[in-house]
């Protein structure tokens, strides 16, 4: 009859690093291989290395370097989805250019969707 609390493993505490999601859509100019980066939306996250469930999705995939983040569901307002590229607004990834590569919503807290990244080969 004592259930013990157990808060949520992802609080909005633990979302500190500013990310962007963009889309690259080609320009309209001569030059070939142009692309046009268009921010589809910003957040703050929660970042940490995959699990194992999320290196046997990458094995499927060849990356150089994996990631998996939180952020906080926007109820409809964005879905990320695998066209989009992220940038991780840290000095420790500057420069680095993530895909997405899989995105897991989370029906059981229904207030943050994980998304794993990876920078291809």
């Amino acid at each position: 009859m004592f259930n013990k609390y157990e808060p949520p493993k992802v609080q909005s505490g633990s979302l500190r690093t500013p990310i962007v999601f963009f889309e690259l859509t080609p320009s309209n100019g001569p030059e070939q291989g142009e692309n046009v980066k268009t921010i589809v939306h910003e957040c703050f996250a929660e970042i940490y290395n995959p699990s194992m469930k999320d290196m046997e999705k990458l094995k499927t995939v060849n990356t150089k370097q994996a990631m998996t983040i939180n952020i906080r569901d926007t109820k409809g307002e964005y879905l990320p989805t695998n066209k989009h590229s992220v940038e991780i607004l840290d000095y420790r990834y500057k420069d680095v250019v993530w895909n997405v590569i899989e995105v897991r919503p989370d029906f059981e807290n229904n207030a943050f969707i994980t998304i794993l990244l990876g920078v291809m080969i």
